[in-house]
């Protein structure tokens, strides 16, 4: 952790500098450093662009998982991904993405008091991580001993949950994997959109209904961070054109357009209550690309 920290310091230090250098440079050089110069400045200023959106703090899935809880989430039998064994996903791709299915169905499980199933997504994910070149992550952890440990204190496993994403992200950011961060990701919301739809048909939940929208509002971000991280991975290209479909499909739904057209100039569009038919339409989406992830 202290190496990633020092890491992001030296970056933004470098770039301060060298960008320093750049501002002092005097108008009495030659077109052809002049044009270096510039070249090198806007490359600067690419890459500190990227860095910001890459390092965006995008909620975590026990985050996701929490805040549609608190707005009416129960546990609802079967609705996590069924498929446990993690040897089916053979691609990094679907590795990547299903590792982020379970870390929903992880948290789900836990916030639920459901503790052999979350057990059983804990082994799940090690498997998985493990398969994406991680182990070490896991065994300098103990993550698995801790959980089983702590199955009945529910703090603890949330504590614990939160290291794994941590070491996590620390150790794909120190090994420039950042597109597994970012597919992982991916998954793990559409899961959790899976999940808080599926309850919301049973319960009618207001709060569910806002809170999927909500989370709706994001989706944009997590398409940006993806398309930065397209060229890593063949897979990205495909998913960023699903979420696409879906952030259209949301875009256009007539409650959402009249948001946007009565929304004030600078002010950020906020989530709306959308229609029985348009939490339809969109639960239906969402179960679509859910279930094409899981499969893949």
């Amino acid at each position: 952790m202290k190496k990633h920290i020092r890491s992001k310091i030296v970056k933004y230090a470098m770039s301060f500098l060298i960008g320093s250098i750049f501002i002092s440079c005097t108008g009495n050089e030659t077109k052809e450093r002049a044009s270096e110069n510039q070249t090198s400045d806007s490359t600067l200023k690419k890459e500190k662009e990227v860095e910001q959106e890459v390092s965006y703090n995008l909620p975590s899935p026990l985050q996701i998982v929490s805040l549609f809880r608190k707005s009416g989430l129960t546990f609802l039998e079967g609705v996590t991904n069924t498929q446990k064994d993690p040897a089916k996903y053979t691609s990094n791709f679907s590795k990547s993405l299903n590792l982020g299915v379970y870390a929903a169905d992880l948290a789900y499980c836990v916030l639920n008091k459901q503790r052999q199933e979350a057990m059983n997504y804990m082994q799940a994910s090690t498997q998985l991580s493990s398969s994406l070149g991680m182990t070490s992550i896991f065994e300098e952890g103990a993550f698995v001993k801790r959980f089983e440990k702590n199955l009945t204190n529910e703090d603890s496993l949330r504590t614990i949950i939160a290291e794994v994403q941590m070491a996590t992200d620390t150790y794909l950011e120190d090994n420039e994997q950042r597109q597994i961060s970012a597919i992982a990701f991916s998954g793990a919301w559409t899961e959790a959109m899976y999940i808080g739809s599926k309850v919301f048909e049973k319960s009618k939940e207001k709060g569910l209904n806002d809170k999927i929208s909500e989370q709706m509002t994001i989706l944009s971000r997590i398409i940006k961070v993806l398309k930065l991280q397209e060229t890593k991975d063949a897979g990205i290209t495909g998913l960023i054109a699903d979420l696409n479909s879906l952030m259209n499909l949301y875009d256009n739904f007539d409650s959402v357009k009249k948001n946007k057209t009565e929304a004030k100039e600078d002010e950020p569009v906020s989530a709306v209550s959308l229609t029985d038919q348009e939490m339809t339409e969109l639960s239906k989406k969402i179960a679509e690309l859910r279930n094409k992830f899981v499969t893949s």
